[in-house]
């Protein structure tokens, strides 16, 4: 039995949750991470190919979904604290509803906690992913500064290499 139904619509306005609603509140989220998750995914491919056009657009849609996602969170938090009563847990506030509307909503929760963990595993593998190219590139200056210092003398920061304390080199003092 649907409680919100029953419910007299007085009662109904002063503060119970939609279970439609709610639904559609979390559908939005739902489909926002599977967003994340495609972009984490496109990063990843992005930092394999040192593509930095794609690197910049794929911050920019993450950063705007990112901020979609805050507003949606927003408008279910303005929902939930509309209410009289207190609600501690999800679960709490899923015993108030009827069994079909309680079952639609625990799924949707269910598949949401999962999304939610495989945009936190991809966001991982993108860091590791950013941190393995970062050291690549700091390889590749490192020898690139070696290359260039023709005595050997001098770092990358331009102080003395402590390890190179023989100078080779030639003066030409004829005029």
């Amino acid at each position: 039995m649907n409680t919100t139904a029953t419910m007299s619509p007085a009662k109904r306005e002063q503060g119970a949750i939609d279970p439609d609603r709610l639904d559609a509140i979390l559908s939005q989220l739902e489909d926002e991470h599977g967003v994340l998750l495609g972009l984490a995914h496109e990063h990843k491919e992005a930092l394999t190919h040192a593509d930095v056009h794609a690197l910049q657009r794929i911050t920019m849609r993450t950063s705007e979904t990112l901020m979609r996602i805050a507003k949606i969170e927003q408008q279910r938090q303005a929902m939930i604290a509309k209410r009289d009563e207190p609600v501690d847990t999800l679960d709490q506030l899923l015993n108030r509803f009827g069994d079909d509307d309680r079952t639609r909503i625990n799924e949707r929760r269910t598949r949401m906690k999962e999304l939610i963990q495989r945009v936190r595993e991809e966001q991982e593998a993108v860091k590791h992913a950013s941190e393995q190219l970062a050291m690549h590139m700091k390889g590749l200056m490192k020898q690139v500064s070696a290359s260039l210092s023709h005595s050997g003398t001098y770092s990358r920061a331009g102080s003395v290499d402590a390890g190179r304390t023989q100078v080779v080199s030639g003066l030409d003092t004829v005029s």
